[in-house]
């Protein structure tokens, strides 16, 4: 199954992009499941069709729903809890998923719940996600990080059940002073963030792509999510800008796509009208927008087996704005107002960071 996320700061050309794709995918004979992430869902409305937390289905090979973040994450949150036993970590028990908060990046995160259990379903080929915006997808793939060095501020545990010696001298309730039943719940969150953030990566057959109004190509915003997106291993193969070809410059067309040296997502520019339709329009909206090809063409490749080396394919990429350091046994890469920690093996056993900027791409890698 692939998933491709629809990321743009219009919701509204966003969610046509999403429709037309999902509409026009399905008439190429994918199965495809239409996510609508909120908090303003507009996919039911530009179809003329009301839409609810389960999937319904629009036609043979396409459903669509709309996704109740709060409800998604309260109703994980509901089956986790009860598997906290036990001292200070037993009394989460009592937060019930009624009291759960909504934080950044919630959009994201109840997404890919849905991607997963469509996934687990096998009733589909395709998932496309209306949704969310750039910067909440950003903030949802922080949160392992976050979450990492919580753990290890507070019990000193690093990765796994592993614990280094720095951490245990600094943390404010050392982890060998607990039973470990109190701080496993705890790892094991981490971990399915880390899955989660996993499942994103281009291996796993995930894209995103950003939509984009022709005028605002060329501006910093973009240039931002782009760099924000690939420092966490994200692939947005395309930028999709909807408009007449006239409506975009030379110098915009020549930023995107490949070169020598360069990762930049291809630019899709084509009409998309906004105006709500049913499912014939859409789905000719989109042959139009991919001139009657495949969504997605290619196969998913295999998920790379971990190792010692990192790439990060960062578009835009400026060495000089790049700063990198090790600090408690994690390599910290950090571009203007981004930054991400990132886990290599061997660096805790005392190999050596080395770093080369290739282009575009960033890579890491212990000697």
């Amino acid at each position: 199954m692939r998933l491709l996320i629809l990321a743009g700061h219009s919701q509204l050309q966003q969610s046509a992009a999403a429709l037309a794709t999902a509409c026009h995918a399905a008439r190429r004979g994918k199965r495809v499941l239409l996510a609508s992430t909120g908090p303003g869902h507009l996919a039911g409305a530009l179809l003329g069709q009301s839409l609810g937390p389960r999937p319904l289905e629009l036609e043979p090979n396409l459903a669509a729903l709309e996704i109740s973040a709060i409800d998604e994450v309260g109703q994980r949150w509901d089956s986790v809890r009860q598997g906290l036993r036990g001292g200070l970590v037993g009394r989460l028990r009592d937060i019930g998923p009624d009291e759960f908060p909504s934080f950044p990046g919630i959009d994201a995160v109840s997404a890919l719940l849905v991607a997963e259990r469509a996934r687990a379903t096998g009733r589909f080929d395709l998932v496309v996600v209306d949704g969310p915006q750039p910067d909440a997808l950003a903030r949802a793939l922080t949160l392992p990080d976050v979450l990492r060095w919580l753990v290890r501020l507070l019990f000193g545990l690093d990765r796994g059940a592993g614990r280094s010696r720095s951490s245990q001298e600094t943390a404010i309730i050392p982890a060998a002073l607990l039973a470990p039943s109190m701080t496993a719940p705890l790892q094991d969150l981490r971990v399915v963030l880390e899955e989660q953030r996993a499942a994103l990566d281009a291996a796993a057959g995930t894209r995103v792509r950003l939509v984009v109004p022709p005028d605002e190509l060329r501006l910093p915003p973009l240039r931002a999510d782009l760099q924000a997106l690939g420092l966490y291993g994200i692939t947005v193969d395309e930028v999709i800008a909807p408009g007449q070809p006239a409506d975009v410059s030379e110098a915009a067309r020549a930023e995107f796509g490949p070169a020598a040296g360069r990762v930049r997502p291809a630019l899709r520019v084509a009409p998309l009208p906004t105006t709500p339709a049913e499912r014939d329009e859409w789905a000719l909206r989109g042959a139009a927008l991919y001139r009657d090809g495949e969504v997605i063409a290619e196969a998913p490749a295999e998920p790379a087996a971990p190792g010692r080396e990192l790439r990060l394919r960062i578009p835009f990429l400026d060495p000089q704005a790049l700063d990198i350091a090790v600090a408690s046994e994690e390599v910290v890469v950090r571009i203007g107002q981004l930054r991400r920690h990132a886990l290599l093996p061997g660096l805790a056993e005392g190999g050596r960071l080395r770093a080369r900027v290739e282009g575009e791409t960033l890579r890491l890698w212990i000697e």
